[in-house]
């Protein structure tokens, strides 16, 4: 009964996590892992941007994912934008990603691309885990828990405990 609880737990904490995150970044979008992984098998002018430190990208990232820092004023800089008509931002759990989807859209906008669609990862690296989807980096099976307290929202078998 313990077991199920946790999962319980656990689930009802990522809804609220997910909940805050679209409350505090009202104007990002936000896509399911369901309909994120339909858009990557559907469009070739995709961009997937993981907005975590270097060290939570090394331990496992989503297939194709590019890898930006979330606290530069273009976390953008470097990355191809031109053929892109869709992007997906990623961190953890969603915040940082949101930050990123939020300054892309005003630099995006600025230069008059409105055609571009970009979008925040609800839940994050943590929901795509959980959901049992695919990862690539030196740990397949695990996430990076970012702290000890998000690291929480991951089932302790997905939780790649360095901290």
């Amino acid at each position: 009964a313990t077991d199920t609880s946790s999962k319980e737990q656990q689930s009802f904490s990522m809804k609220m996590v997910i909940y805050g995150v679209k409350k505090r970044f009202p104007s990002v979008s936000n896509i399911t892992c369901d309909e994120f992984d339909k858009l990557r098998q559907q469009s070739q002018e995709l961009l997937c941007l993981d907005s975590r430190d270097l060290q939570e990208f090394a331990v496992s990232h989503i297939s194709g994912a590019t890898r930006v820092d979330h606290e530069s004023d273009e976390p953008w800089s470097g990355v191809e934008l031109l053929n892109i008509k869709n992007v997906v931002c990623y961190c953890s759990v969603g915040y940082r990603s949101s930050i990123v989807a939020e300054k892309l859209k005003q630099f995006l906008r600025s230069q008059g691309r409105k055609d571009v669609k970009i979008y925040n990862l609800e839940g994050g690296v943590f929901q795509w885990a959980i959901e049992g989807r695919e990862l690539e980096g030196e740990r397949k099976t695990q996430v990076h828990p970012y702290s000890m307290f998000w690291g929480k929202l991951l089932p302790s078998h997905l939780r790649h405990s360095n901290l």
